[in-house]
């Protein structure tokens, strides 16, 4: 996975989180992230920002806990490396899943389909999909 992939990625899970808990990952955070993805051990990862092995484990352990919450699903160190082509499909669907939701209450407000799929940014087919099944 390239540099610019895993940026993708983080930046997509960042904003699952945020969607979630109305936060952002910490530098912390998103440096786990990344040296997850990199295969480094959480005491490389320590080092390189200048924090406690303790500190690292513990702020990866709860990271994991809200996204197995997130995900319905449960997500750790090993599996989030294995699983990563799966995880990064899944938070493209929940992404839209959450994006499908608001689809009626922008309706409701007066907009009209295109302007929902500007907005969202969701294929314009895919909004008139959810339309007709909230009808």
């Amino acid at each position: 996975m390239n540099r610019s992939d895993v940026e993708s990625l983080i930046i997509k899970i960042d904003e699952l989180i945020f969607s979630h808990t109305g936060e952002y990952l910490d530098d912390l955070q998103h440096e786990i992230l990344e040296g997850v993805i990199d295969h480094q051990k959480y005491a490389d990862i320590a080092q390189k920002n200048n924090r406690s092995h303790k500190y690292v484990k513990e702020t990866a352990g709860k990271l994991w806990k809200t996204l197995s919450a997130i995900l319905d699903e449960d997500v750790n160190k090993s599996n989030f490396c294995k699983a990563l082509p799966e995880n990064e499909s899944n938070l493209s669907h929940f992404e839209k899943a959450n994006k499908l939701k608001i689809v009626t209450k922008l309706t409701k407000e007066g907009l009209t389909v295109e302007q929902i799929s500007k907005v969202l940014q969701l294929p314009l087919e895919l909004v008139k999909e959810q339309i007709e099944k909230e009808q």
